[in-house]
């Protein structure tokens, strides 16, 4: 059986371009039961992905490159506002030659030691079902209960080519590109509610989807996942752009443009 959305829809296409009256029962049965059904598997997954999360305590020497790296870039950042002097003997600290904090050499780590741990595939399959196995069930779920509605229309023209991506399950080339259909409405919010989970579960909630794929890709510091970063590369990368760092005191004749600046105003008064 068609859904009356759909027969109405093809009735209006056959005759006038005219708006589309949408019985009111859709946005109770089909549009709000969507969200609702969004968010709660969000919350779900995330509540997942927290029970399945395992505890491990971070490494001394990572933490201590880590330190080490900050403290240079925030040199680096407040140059400016230190002496000139103090300026050369932290610069001195990081890039003595040989000494230096930057210029020390480290043990590369190992690119075969992630496939010898059992426990970094381990994570990386239970980030993969708690990230695949929802969506699965979604698409399942979805279409089989919601397909084939038109929920509401965008109070604004788009072109033809936003027809595919708005019209997902009704397949009318007459329709107007404007209306969006249920499967088209699912889509959106899966993408759209990031927010929403953002201020009800706090920015470390495990929802989004971009975040975990990018997470388990290994992107940013670390080549592969649960490989620790190679800091040769980071130390040498902090010391070449430390080199480059032009010192210009801030607070130059600081003492001078106060007693003007005391002296002008005076002289107001």
């Amino acid at each position: 059986r068609r859904p009356a959305s759909v027969l109405h829809a093809s009735l209006v296409a056959a005759g006038a371009m005219d708006d589309l009256v949408l019985d009111p029962s859709i946005r109770d049965w089909v549009l709000i039961p969507i969200f609702i059904i969004m968010f709660l598997m969000g919350i779900l997954r995330n509540n997942v992905t927290k029970m399945m999360k395992t505890n491990e305590q971070t490494k001394r020497e990572t933490v201590q490159h880590n330190n080490q790296l900050m403290r240079a870039r925030r040199l680096r950042a407040n140059a400016g506002w230190v002496p000139a002097s103090a300026f050369a003997a932290r610069k001195h600290y990081f890039l003595e030659k040989d000494k230096g904090v930057l210029m020390q050499k480290h043990e590369a780590p190992n690119p075969m030691s992630m496939m010898q741990d059992p426990s970094v595939m381990t994570k990386m399959m239970q980030g993969n079902m708690t990230m695949m196995v929802p969506q699965m069930i979604m698409m399942s779920v979805i279409p089989h209960f919601f397909s084939g509605f038109v929920l509401g229309k965008i109070p604004f023209p788009l072109t033809p080519s936003f027809k595919g991506m708005l019209q997902r399950g009704v397949d009318l080339k007459t329709l107007d590109t404007a209306y969006i259909t249920s499967m088209s409405w699912y889509i959106l919010a899966m993408f759209g509610m990031r927010g929403l989970y953002s201020i009800l579960l706090g920015s470390g909630a495990s929802t989004d989807d971009s975040a975990m794929m990018q997470q388990q890709m290994g992107m940013g510091q670390q080549g592969q996942p649960g490989q620790p970063p190679d800091y040769n590369k980071l130390y040498a990368a902090e010391a070449e752009n430390m080199q480059i760092v032009e010192h210009n005191f801030m607070l130059a004749g600081a003492e001078e443009k106060l007693l003007r600046g005391g002296g002008k105003k005076a002289k107001r008064a």
